[in-house]
This record gives structure tokens, C-alpha cells and sequence, in this order.
């Protein structure tokens, strides 16, 4: 059958405790891949409904089947396990164990995967959950085999995700290898998706590293740093910016974000060329300019945290993760 002309069957498993964005964003995935190409969504779960955040409710959801027909997608959405009575849970439990078969794909967003582990259903394979979940799926799933730095894993037939805005992430990959990059592409376009990431991209952006902190000071020069990587950024010009000695803003700049001011710069620095080495044609040359870099200092420092060429990343794009 082919991509043009194929229906596929999706059934999601529907939970107490439903972690909204970890079903809202793949959910509308394939509302959109359906305006494009014929979607059968089902909702099942043990309860015909329960309650949401925020004082709403979900209903309409059909009972669990005693055997799941045939169906292209199972998903199991994040959840908030103290929502799940034992009962339930166990319930749960009992039917992914002897319906999970009936599935093509299995797909877990975010703490999913710790009721798919529970199941027995990632035994010996590659997976993933949210990075403050991965030693409970560990101690709760030990045969499986759990990928620390990813947004989502494929192995066989089971798809895991990080969680929150990577399941749209992985409902978008699912749609493409099942419905065609032709389909994705409309349905980026539908939710203004700047672009699908690859399963190598770390759970923790560099973008987003080292701002955990209430140092008003040094966020202000994060975020000067940030939108001016192109300038010639020396120790002296980041202290005169934050108003302190270059001694105090190294102190206090690793104190508060686990890096000196400049090994955090080289990591967006090194962020930025390699969205651009994905996004654009721009020879390596220009691009070592855009981020303030030469290209011999691009090379030098790609090499030290990616142990490959920056040109080897345009042929095998998923062999490089971000800068660890």
C-alpha cells in the first residue's frame, strides 16, 4: 500500500494523570497528517473518563478492547503515576502484555516508557523517557537498554521519547517514514514548525544550559552573548559588560553555571555552526564568521568535542550529537 493512498489505524491509551502536552502536541501531529491524509484516531483507556489539569476533564474514551485489532500506532502518553491507583495500573499492565502485539508501533512519550518497561515490552531494546525518569525506568525495566542524550530511539518496533515538545517530535518522524516526507513537510508547515529534530539531539539544549540561576548580571550577558556570537568576545569585554573585574566574572560565571565564560561561549558557538552546517549551504568559512570563529578555530574546537569534520556532518547529519 502506498504512503499516497494508505489509512492508518492509531489508537492512544488514555490515562489519569494525562500530561497535556505529552498528548496534545502528537495528537495534533496527526489532525494535521490527516487534512492530508486519511487518519482512523481512536481513544481507549480504562475509564470512560477522567480528569485532567486545570479543572477540565476528557471523556469519549472508549473501554479497553478485550484484543486490540490490528493497528498501525499504539501510543502511551506521559502521565503522572500518582494519578494511577494500583488498580488501574494493573490493569494496564495485563492488556499491553497481551495486546501489545497487535501494534506495528508502540510509541512512549516521556514516562509512557516506564509503563511500557513495567510490561516487559523494552526488554533488549534501545530506549528513551525524560531525563529525570531514566534510573526509575532503569531499576523498573533492568533488560532494557536506555540511551541517555536523545530525543527519541527506534528500535524494531518500539519508538520512546524524551517527552513534552519531543513527542511532536517523534509523531512527526512516525508520520513521515509511515505517510511520506511530502505529508511531514505540509504538517511542519501546519504547526509552524521551524524543524524536525533528529533522535540524536540531546534532551538538555547548550542553549539552555548554564541559565539556572538568578544571577541578573550574568544573564544579561548570557543573552548578550547569545544574540552577538559573531563578535570578538574576549574575557576583559564579557567583564566590562557585566560590570565586574575579569577574575570575579570567571569565579562567579562558573560558580553559577558550571562553565567559564568561555567554554560556554565555544558550546553555543558550536551549536549555532552545526544548525547552520543542517539548515544551509553556506561554505564552512562563512559560517565559521557567523559564530565568531576562524575557520581553523572552528575546526580545532569541532574536533575537540565532536571527534569528526565539520563537512562530515552535511553527509551523516545523525552521527553528531551537540557539543557534551
Amino acid at each position: 500500500m502506498s504512503a499516497e493512498s494508505a489509512s492508518p489505524r492509531i489508537s492512544i491509551l488514555m490515562l489519569p494523570g494525562q500530561v497535556p502536552l505529552d498528548l496534545a502536541g502528537p495528537l495534533q501531529v496527526f489532525l494535521s497528517a490527516a487534512s492530508h491524509n486519511e487518519l482512523t484516531l481512536r481513544f481507549i483507556g480504562p475509564h470512560a473518563s477522567i480528569d485532567w489539569f486545570g479543572g477540565l476533564s476528557l471523556s469519549g474514551i472508549a473501554p479497553l478492547p478485550e484484543t486490540l485489532e490490528e493497528t498501525d500506532l499504539l501510543i502511551v502518553p506521559g502521565h503522572d503515576r500518582k494519578y494511577l491507583d494500583p488498580a488501574t495500573h494493573n490493569a494496564c499492565l495485563h492488556w499491553l502484555r497481551h495486546n501489545a502485539q497487535n501494534a506495528t508501533i508502540i510509541m512512549a512519550v516521556c514516562s509512557g516508557a516506564l509503563l511500557l518497561g513495567q510490561a516487559g515490552l523494552l526488554d533488549g531494546h534501545r530506549c528513551t523517557t525524560h531525563h529525570r525518569l531514566r534510573e526509575t525506568l532503569r531499576t523498573l525495566a533492568p533488560k532494557a537498554l536506555i540511551q541517555d542524550d536523545c530525543i527519541f530511539v527506534e528500535d524494531r518496533r518500539v519508538l520512546t521519547s524524551a517527552g513534552i515538545s519531543t513527542g511532536i517530535d517523534t509523531a512527526l518522524y512516525w508520520v513521515q517514514r509511515t505517510l511520506g516526507a511530502r505529508i511531514a513537510m505540509a504538517v511542519a508547515r501546519d504547526m509552524v514548525l521551524y524543524l524536525r529534530r533528529s533522535g540524536q539531539e540531546p534532551q538538555l539544549s547548550p542553549w539552555l544550559e548554564g541559565r539556572n540561576h538568578v544571577h541578573e548580571r550574568l544573564h544579561r550577558l548570557q543573552d548578550e552573548l547569545c544574540s552577538t556570537l559573531a563578535h570578538s568576545w574576549t574575557l576583559e569585554a564579557m567583564s566590562e559588560n557585566a560590570c565586574m573585574s575579569p577574575r570575579q566574572l570567571t569565579r562567579l560565571f562558573t560558580q553559577h553555571t558550571g562553565f567559564s565564560p568561555h567554554s560556554w561561549l565555544t558550546r553555543l558557538r558550536l551549536a549555532q555552526a552545526r544548525q547552520l552546517l543542517l539548515e544551509t549551504k553556506r561554505p564552512i568559512e562563512r559560517i565559521a564568521d557567523d559564530v565568531g570563529l576562524t575557520p581553523r578555530q572552528l575546526r580545532r574546537q569541532w574536533q575537540q568535542h565532536f571527534k569528526a569534520s565539520p563537512s562530515a556532518l552535511r553527509s551523516t547529519p545523525d552521527s553528531h550529537a551537540d557539543p557534551a
